[in-house]
Formats: structure tokens, sequence, C-alpha cells
């Protein structure tokens, strides 16, 4: 494989793939060390032990070793089968709406993150108590995150949130993105155009069908400076890329990818990911209770904003209703 991307790079020396060869050598030997996946497993299901619809499988020790894992069997549909999801009535914006809250608490908050989430490796299947019960499964391959990384990722995506270009900037140099690419990273990050992100994500929610065909159609202008991004950027967040780019899938795929409630979920774990840096470094009480009301008081303005943008979109449909023709 090295040798091939050494081929390609020398035949176009615009396009840099070294990353994918470091990536592979790092990755696969973790995948492969099936000891390491039931520890993985056993740490992510203590970790989220809070989250009673969340289920890992329990691992087998007795029957376990570095070339055979056994683990527990736990009935599901794959999250992205419509099919099961219609016929078992489950809910697909509550299952997307827990997948971004266990997925926004690993990457701005525990810093442990299960880094490939594709339809195989979550099954979904209606609970007991008429919810939705997430089982996660193939916990091979985890991205550990460093606090700083967290905390700068946070600050990058509340940056693109709030339309600020200079946050957008700084954080993108941050994680390792210098000069005028920080846009273009911008949109990698969010997955998204930069006429979206300039006129505000949540306003443009429903114009994504048509956003993503124009953004398919622009690729293949940037993929010289995408080759760049990914050779340069901070190597933890390749990974947090690819667990975007999964997620977003399997919110296309169930139909829920209009959903502002996403950007409220990560705007509520990216405002404790950087409260959280800051206690850290709170040395009095005087200073942890100053940072602990900040912090209180913005998480209840994120509140009363989403609930003002959800009674404007009741408001909305209620007027598109009240001005549609009568049927008699």
């Amino acid at each position: 494989m090295e040798t091939l991307v050494k081929i390609i790079s020398w035949v176009f020396p615009d396009f840099h793939f070294q990353w994918l060869v470091d990536e592979s050598k790092k990755n696969i030997p973790q995948e492969l060390d099936f000891v390491q996946e039931g520890k993985n497993a056993e740490k992510i299901s203590k970790a989220f032990r809070h989250y009673d619809w969340l289920k890992v499988p329990t691992i087998r020790w007795d029957l376990t070793t570095k070339r055979v894992l056994t683990m527990e069997y736990i009935e599901g549909g794959q999250v992205n089968d419509l099919k099961y999801i219609k016929e078992n009535k489950i809910n697909p914006y509550e299952v997307t709406e827990k997948l971004g809250t266990l997925y926004s608490e690993m990457i701005f908050l525990n810093g442990f993150v299960h880094s490939d989430p594709h339809p195989g490796n979550i099954l979904v299947k209606k609970s007991d108590k008429g919810g939705v019960n997430v089982i996660l499964l193939d916990h091979g391959l985890y991205a550990t995150l460093t606090n700083e990384l967290r905390v700068s990722y946070a600050k990058l995506w509340l940056s693109i949130l709030n339309r600020d270009r200079k946050g957008m900037r700084m954080y993108s140099d941050k994680l390792g993105i210098q000069g005028d690419l920080y846009g273009l990273f911008a949109c990698m990050v969010a997955g998204r155009s930069w006429d979206s992100i300039l006129q505000g994500l949540e306003g443009r929610a429903k114009d994504l069908n048509g956003e993503r065909r124009t953004m398919q159609t622009a690729l293949p202008k940037f993929l010289p400076q995408i080759s760049g991004i990914l050779e340069n950027v901070n190597r933890q967040m390749l990974l947090i890329l690819k667990t975007n780019d999964l997620i977003r899938g399997i919110e296309h795929t169930l139909g829920t990818h209009t959903r502002n409630g996403a950007f409220r979920i990560m705007c509520y774990y990216c405002i404790r990911s950087i409260y959280s840096q800051k206690l850290y470094y709170c040395h009095t009480k005087i200073q942890r209770l100053k940072v602990s009301v900040a912090e209180k008081w913005l998480l209840l303005k994120l509140k009363v904003y989403y609930f003002f943008v959800y009674l404007g979109n009741w408001c909305n449909i209620l007027v598109s209703l009240g001005k549609r023709p009568a049927l008699m």
C-alpha cells in the first residue's frame, strides 16, 4: 500500500496520501487485537452507564483471546434498516437524537470515541418502555482525544455555528490547518457549503438535498486542497472526520438530516467541554463558582433560544396550513 501511495504521489504531486498509510499502519493492528477490543467495549460501557438506552454486549473473557472475541448476543436491526424501523414503530428522530447525544459526549467531553460507526456496527431495538435502545458493536477502533484537541474542536464548532470567521481561522490553525484553507476545513467539519455556513446552518436546514448535489459537483475542483488538509490536520481529527461522515450518512438514510436538534445537542456539549476546561484551571472556590454560574447561564440561554426556534417552526407550520385553500 505504501509503495502504491508513493507512486500516486509521484504521478500526481498535488495529491498527498501518506496520511492514509500512516493511519492504516496504526489502526489495523488495533482492530485485529480482540483482547483490546473487549477492553474498549467494557470501558465505553462503564463510561456511558448513565444512558440506560445504550447497550454494549458483555464480553465473555473465558472464551476470548487475541484472535477470538466472544460476547453477548443482542438482537436488533441495523440503524439504516428502514423496513425494520417502520415495522417496529421506532421513531427515527429518537434514534438520531440519541446517536447525536452519544457521539457529542464522546467527542467533546469523554475523549474516547468509537470511530467506526457504520450502520453494521449500530443496531436499534424497541425497548420495553416504548423508546429505542441503541446497541453499539465493533469496539476495535477508538480515538483517544487530548483535552486541548477536544476544546479546540468545540470552539471551532461554536465558531461555525456563530458564523465567526475569525474564530474558524483561529481554531482551524490550532488543529493544524493554517491560512485560507480554514474555510474549506470548516466545510469538511460541518458537511455543508461555505455559503450555508456564512448564512447560518440552522436557517438553511431545508436545502440540504440541493446543497449536497452542488457540493458533489464542486468537489473535484478542491481535491488537491482536501488532500493537503488531510495530510496536515491533527491526526486525531482524521477519525473524527470519518465519524462525522458516517453519522451524517445514517441521518440522511433515516431522513432526519434536516433537524435542527443536532445543532442544539452539539452546542450543549461544546459549551460543557469549554467550561469543563475552565473549571480545571480554577484554583479557588470563588473561581469555580463563577465559572459554574457562567456555564449554567449560557446553557439556560441556549435552552431559551431553541425553545423560541421550536415555537417559531410551529408557528410557520400553522401559518402555512392556514394559507392552504379549502378542500370543500
